[in-house]
Order: structure tokens, then C-alpha cells, then sequence
């Protein structure tokens, strides 16, 4: 999230992705965002809104099976259907925490249990289509790209609007998410050349763009600031002037 109003969106998000996909989801919040004032739109609760609860089988479901595996994939999608406790004597099981079968059986078979590793892939590979998408902003003539998160939004927002009138045009990305989608892979195939701005001494966002979607590191061009204080315009165009002038990364 870029703001506290995000923050707030992105954490009833959580909870249903977490629960559609039965796996923790982390809310990564910059420090600058819990610690500074924001002028931000008023928050708004939609009294309609329903959690997304998942694949739960209740009592009626459960009647119609013949038995329950908690680890079974029935539909394809690596998420298996989940019970809630106290629901039905049906819906009772093991969470094993050694290697196991997809039917929660103990198991030492090589091939068992790569098979439930390879269900994990799957699930994790659908999670990209149900994160938050990314935000792009495209300018026309623009051949280069800036691709960036959360608490840097507004320093790369308002460097944008300085090198446009500089004669630079620079396609947007703000990623929002982890795994990323294909419109971030997308953003990358499409540019020769990306900048990768972000508040990391270790360009940790650069690392997982590069390893995840397979870009060349050469067509992703670091612009670090970590000095410990909110980014800036001026960070993002110093940065950007120095790759283009041929200095260093």
C-alpha cells in the first residue's frame, strides 16, 4: 500500500485472501505511512461487504462425501476444501507436521510427497490473478519505465511530472502486490529498460523481479534511497539522471 487509505483496503483484502487461499498474507506497511500524518480520501465501510470465507464444507456439504481429506485438490486450483472446528464429526482430521500424502497419510514416497509440494505451486501460481493489481500509468512516447512501491508513490509521482517536462516520458508501475501478476511481467517485456525505485539498501524489489519474472538484471537499473527519512522527488531524478548519463548503479 502507498497510503494509510490503502493500508485500510489492502487489510480486509488480507483477511480474504488469506482465507481463500489458506495461507498467511503479510500487509507491508512503510514506516513513513504509521508514522507521519497523510492527506488521504475519508475512509468508507461498505456495510454490504461479506468475508470471502473460502472452500468451507459445513454439515450439509460433509453429508455428501464419503470422506473428508483436508489435503485433497479436487477442483485443480491447489486449494483443497477446509472444515471448521466443532462444525461436524465428518470434518474432523490431523494436521500432520512431518511429510504426508494428499490424503494426510504419513508418508516417505518421494513421489507423494512432491506431489503436494507441486499443489502448494499451483495455489501459489492462482494467487497472482487475486492480489491486488498493479497501478500503471503510460505516457505517450515513453520508452523507458520506473517500476516502484508502496511509500515511494508520491516522490516518483511528482518525478515523473518533472522529467516529462524535461523531455523524458516515463511509463508508471507500482506493484501492490507479491506474487506478482502478468501485468507486471507484462510492464517489464515491454521496456527495454526499467528503473526499479525503492527505499532497500539490498534493491530487494529489483532481486524479485528478476528472479520471478526472468528479467535480465541489466534492464533493471537500481535507484535506491534508504537514508532513513521519507523519499523524495529529487532522489528519483538524481537517480534516474545518473543511469543515463552512465554513472553508477
Amino acid at each position: 500500500p502507498c497510503d494509510p487509505s490503502e493500508c485500510f483496503d489492502f487489510a480486509v483484502r488480507a483477511f480474504d485472501l488469506a482465507e481463500r487461499f489458506q495461507t498467511p498474507v503479510f500487509v507491508l506497511s512503510d514506516l513513513d505511512i504509521g508514522m507521519n500524518d497523510w492527506m488521504v480520501p475519508k475512509l468508507e465501510w461498505d456495510d454490504d461487504y461479506r468475508p470471502d470465507r473460502g472452500k468451507v464444507l459445513g454439515a450439509e456439504e460433509l453429508a455428501k462425501i464419503e470422506k473428508f481429506y483436508s489435503y485433497l485438490d479436487v477442483d485443480g486450483d491447489g486449494i483443497p476444501y477446509r472444515t471448521l472446528p466443532g462444525e461436524d464429526p465428518k470434518g474432523a482430521y490431523f494436521t500432520r507436521g512431518s511429510g504426508h500424502d494428499k490424503h494426510g497419510r504419513y508418508t516417505e514416497d518421494s513421489d507423494a510427497y512432491t506431489e503436494v509440494v507441486d499443489r502448494l505451486l499451483r495455489k501459489h501460481t492462482n494467487a497472482a490473478e487475486h492480489v491486488p493489481e498493479a497501478a500503471v500509468i503510460l505516457a505517450e512516447g515513453a520508452e523507458l519505465g520506473i517500476v516502484s512501491l508502496g511509500g515511494c508513490d508520491g516522490a516518483v509521482l511528482e518525478a515523473v511530472e518533472q522529467l516529462q517536462r524535461e523531455g523524458l516520458p516515463l511509463d508508471y508501475l507500482r506493484v501492490r502486490a507479491f506474487p506478482f501478476g502478468q501485468e507486471v511481467r507484462d510492464f517489464l517485456a515491454s521496456h527495454p529498460r526499467c528503473f526499479v525505485v525503492e527505499q532497500n539498501r539490498d534493491a530487494q524489489l529489483r532481486n524479485l523481479l528478476a528472479m520471478e519474472t526472468e528479467t535480465d538484471f541489466a534492464r533493471l537499473l537500481p535507484v535506491r534511497y534508504y537514508g532513513g527519512m521519507p523519499m523524495s522527488c529529487h532522489h528519483v531524478v538524481e537517480g534516474i539522471r545518473s543511469h543515463l548519463e552512465g554513472g553508477p548503479a
